[in-house]
């Protein structure tokens, strides 16, 4: 089998937090599978430690006399015979002429781009645009994260859009293979950019205040992220209103260490994602599920595909819905025996649909297919 010389090049300039997440993450397990070659292409932001989880890659900083785009496609421009396979993310405006100098110059490379959208971002779309469905075009494989997206832009492409969730690469969480039920605690976590409006992080306080007086027994809130100071604010008037809550709920800030982070997955019997969006399917969650913590959300488009319809996890589908979220939330709490049956069931889907290996294998083979299509032309 070939093995191809593979770059990832995000369309601005990548911070540290952002090379174990999928961007990175599915790219790199494309090269340790079947790649010759590893290359990071972007302008430098800082400090960059957890390179040290990506052993092989080569990081390239890219000048900063120019902007960014602007000096990837410089790059590309010299250094296209170094790249079969070329990954970007994001349908972003930014990558239309770093894809159309890449295929002109290799007409018999591939260009995958995974596209991290939902479905307003998708309805946005510049599909009038000339330029962008060129872009589209110079794309040889594209990738949604949820199945229902998948269904709404072939029909709305007529083109084929492949099915490759954000997942997990096992190596990173050797953790996660010895955790058990009987480690775990009456907490309740989640994890994310506190107080940002897509984060929705007052609606799991309000949730959380009104399931509070029901429980049988305590349960803990952890929130774990970055602060905004207009959360950090309303947060201290919350605990204000509700001055028995403030003893149970936990503000850790920003954890960068991961297995720091690791031990919070380890104790949290329920993770909850309150968001009102994301892109594709968030990170925080495939990492919430291989530690057995079963998956309290709204109805992002991903939703149906975390919790596999409802099966391995919960969904309050609006983000609005205070209420319902609460109930669900409570319905959780009082059920320690489905929080026992879930811990294996939601490992066990994980294991067989979201392992990053097993998604890098199917894109082997699409990018083979390319490679055949190509030689019968």
């Amino acid at each position: 089998m070939k093995k191809y010389k593979m770059c990832m090049i995000p369309a601005s300039p990548l911070e540290n937090v952002q090379l174990l997440k999928d961007r990175v993450l599915l790219p790199y397990v494309c090269y340790r599978l079947f790649g010759e070659s590893f290359s990071i292409v972007t302008q430098s932001t800082g400090d960059y430690p957890y390179l040290s989880y990506l052993e092989g890659t080569d990081f390239i900083s890219l000048p900063e006399e120019q902007p960014h785009m602007e000096a990837a496609v410089s790059y590309v421009s010299g250094h296209s015979q170094d790249i079969d396979l070329l990954f970007l993310f994001g349908a972003r405006g930014e990558y239309m002429e770093l894809a159309h100098t890449y295929k002109s110059l290799r007409p018999d490379g591939v260009i995958y781009l995974k596209l991290d959208t939902n479905i307003d971002w998708a309805n946005a779309y510049p599909l009038h645009d000339q330029n962008f469905s060129v872009f589209l075009e110079d794309c040889d494989i594209i990738s949604c994260e949820t199945r229902k997206l998948q269904s709404f832009l072939y029909k709305k492409w007529l083109r084929p859009v492949e099915y490759i969730p954000n997942g997990v690469w096992y190596p990173l969480y050797p953790e996660a293979g010895d955790v058990q039920f009987a480690d775990k605690e009456n907490m309740i976590l989640t994890v994310g950019r506190l107080g940002t409006a897509q984060k929705n992080s007052m609606m799991l306080l309000y949730a959380y205040a009104l399931a509070f007086p029901s429980l049988k027994e305590p349960w803990e809130l952890v929130m774990t992220g970055s602060v905004t100071p207009e959360f950090q604010a309303e947060y201290d008037r919350f605990c204000k209103e509700f001055p028995p809550l403030a003893p149970h709920i936990h503000l850790t800030g920003h954890i960068s260490d991961k297995q720091t982070l690791y031990q919070y997955y380890k104790k949290a019997r329920i993770f909850a994602l309150p968001s009102r969006g994301e892109g594709g399917s968030p990170n925080v969650f495939s990492e919430a599920a291989i530690f057995g913590c079963t998956v309290l959300t709204t109805g992002v488009d991903a939703a149906p595909d975390m919790t596999d319809n409802g099966r391995v996890g919960r969904i309050s589908p609006d983000p609005e819905d205070v209420k319902g979220f609460s109930k669900e939330l409570l319905s959780l709490c009082q059920d320690p025996d489905y929080l026992a049956r879930n811990f294996h069931e939601i490992r066990s889907y994980m294991r067989a649909y979201f392992d990053y290996e097993r998604l890098a294998g199917r894109l082997r083979s699409l990018v083979e297919l390319q490679s055949l299509k190509r030689r019968r032309s």
